[in-house]
């Protein structure tokens, strides 16, 4: 599978997980780069430099990027590890959450 294909299917995943597009393609911009300002991001993932700074601040919320308050500002994503413990994290709690809001409505 080659690096286009891998980036795709990446974003991909990220989105079945609950990112949306814009969020996805800047996570997985970051996650190739040390770290990058929101041109570099948007450079690199195709998404709008103005649009780069809702989806980095969303993933910052979720504990998948890390932000530099400098001039430009400066961003950095966790490591693949840990951001999939994350996600790994939340989907779990989510689907436990859905579990006990179906036997509570169970009538029998």
């Amino acid at each position: 599978m080659d690096d286009v294909s891998n980036q795709e299917r990446a974003i991909e995943l990220l989105q079945q997980l609950g990112l949306k597009e814009y969020e996805a393609k800047s996570f997985v911009a970051l996650a190739r780069r040390e770290h990058g300002t929101a041109k570099d991001i948007s450079e690199t993932s195709e998404v709008p430099r103005t649009r780069v700074y809702d989806a980095v601040r969303v993933l910052e919320s979720k504990g998948l990027v890390e932000t530099q308050h400098s001039k430009p500002q400066v961003f950095r994503a966790v490591s693949i590890d840990e951001a999939v413990n994350t996600l790994q994290t939340e989907y779990v709690e989510r689907a436990e959450l859905l579990r006990r809001a179906l036997s509570g409505s169970r009538t029998d």
